[in-house]
This record gives C-alpha cells, sequence and structure tokens, in this order.
C-alpha cells in the first residue's frame, strides 16, 4: 500500500495525483471539515447558541393509521 498510495493532509490517494478536480474536492472537504470544527468550538466556549433543529418535536410512530 505504502508504494502506491500516500497521505496528503490526512486524506490517502494515489502517490502523484495531479488530477485538479481531486485536489479541489481535497480543498473543499478540508474547508467545510475546519469550518465545522471552528463552529463546534465556539458552541462549546458559548460565543454560539446552538443550532435549533426543527425535527426534535414529540415524534408520534405507530403502525396503525
Amino acid at each position: 500500500m505504502q508504494d502506491r498510495y500516500e497521505i496528503r493532509d490526512g486524506f490517502i490517494i494515489n502517490k502523484g495525483c495531479t488530477d485538479p478536480v481531486i485536489l479541489s474536492a481535497m480543498e473543499s472537504i478540508k474547508a467545510d471539515m475546519l469550518r465545522e470544527a471552528a463552529q463546534r468550538k465556539a458552541i462549546r466556549e458559548g460565543r454560539l447558541p446552538l443550532p435549533r433543529y426543527d425535527n426534535w418535536g414529540v415524534w408520534n410512530i405507530s403502525d396503525r393509521d
């Protein structure tokens, strides 16, 4: 595996990959992960309120109609 793949910025990819689409996707995913980590940190520190989820109400699930 070590001769065919490399770890770049935490992602496992083929060695010598220069495909701009793959590298762009990696950068986009990395930016999303950093943004989400910053948001979680801000929520934990109390600088941001918890997100409001509308589907957290009372769910009445029954097999009878």
